[in-house]
């Protein structure tokens, strides 16, 4: 008879729905649980770990820029903000990915599976790295030749204006000349070339302010925010759009994966911590 009422206790009164002892919160080490891989995690560990970086990931984005937001409507300079938001969001998702690979190691070697399909989880940040990285490599080379002209503008800004001008009058030399002989070929029953009809496409217009973006004339942009801001939103941008079909992998496999060859209740020694950092 006190076997039956023992057995009906529930392992955490505040938590009756937790059945399993090895999913106990109290046997939980979150250091363990974040920063061990080689080490196993039930499926109630492995949950609330996942909801945590997933909190986190709702904080620094959508939480904080409303924070920002209302700042910035209130009046506020939120310039120095909006920079740091940035760099903040690329911190929390950059670190949850990684903790995520730890915590989904893990739930997999307890479950008896491969840690291997963990690495699932690494490839939106795999991508988004390169993505930022050729992000940077790009606009450094389009730093370094602005430099390069702002340099020479400033040998003789009179020379510079001139050499533009002429180029921009050369370009739309050519292109009259290619919407001469475009139409000089309609009436002739012709089609223009395919050369000549892009080059009455083209408008012509010199290097530096009249395209349009950052000029010569002006003094240098910020190299971090010319460089490496613009590029940040193709890192953590491209990690949360590849996470959210990984996100429904993960609960719905890796959270549910049966814990294969240990009885529950008796999880091969598991649910008392034993990590290193315990």
């Amino acid at each position: 008879m006190s076997d039956a009422i023992s057995s009906q206790t529930p392992i955490d009164p505040e938590r009756p729905w937790i059945t399993d002892q090895d999913g106990d919160p109290a046997k939980m080490s979150w250091l363990d649980t974040f920063l061990n891989p080689a080490g196993e995690s039930p499926k109630l560990h492995f949950t609330r770990a996942w909801t945590m970086l997933f909190f986190a990931g709702i904080i620094a984005w959508p939480g904080f820029g409303l924070a920002n937001f209302v700042a910035g409507a209130a009046g506020m300079d939120n310039s120095g903000l909006s920079a740091f938001h940035g760099y903040f969001i690329a911190v929390v998702v950059g670190v949850s990915s990684i903790l995520s690979f730890v915590i989904h190691s893990r739930r997999l070697n307890h479950a008896g599976k491969t840690s291997l399909w963990a690495i699932i989880v690494l490839i939106p940040l795999v991508l988004g790295s390169l993505a930022f990285m050729g992000g940077v490599s790009g606009k450094a080379a389009a730093y370094q030749d602005l430099y390069e002209k702002r340099a020479e503008y400033l040998e003789d800004p009179a020379a510079w204006r001139e050499t533009r001008l002429q180029e921009r009058r050369d370009a739309q030399a050519e292109a009259q000349k290619a919407r001469e002989e475009a139409e000089a070929a309609r009436e002739a029953g012709e089609e223009p070339s395919g050369e000549g009809a892009q080059r009455q496409g083209q408008r012509g217009g010199p290097e530096g302010g009249f395209g349009g973006g950052p000029n010569p004339e002006n003094p240098l942009p910020d190299k971090e925010a010319f460089i490496v801001r613009p590029n940040l939103m193709s890192f953590y941008g491209l990690i949360v759009l590849l996470s959210l079909p990984i996100m429904i992998w993960s609960l719905t496999w890796v959270a549910r994966t049966p814990n294969y060859g240990k009885p529950n209740g008796k999880p091969k020694g598991y649910g008392e911590v034993s990590g290193p950092f315990s």
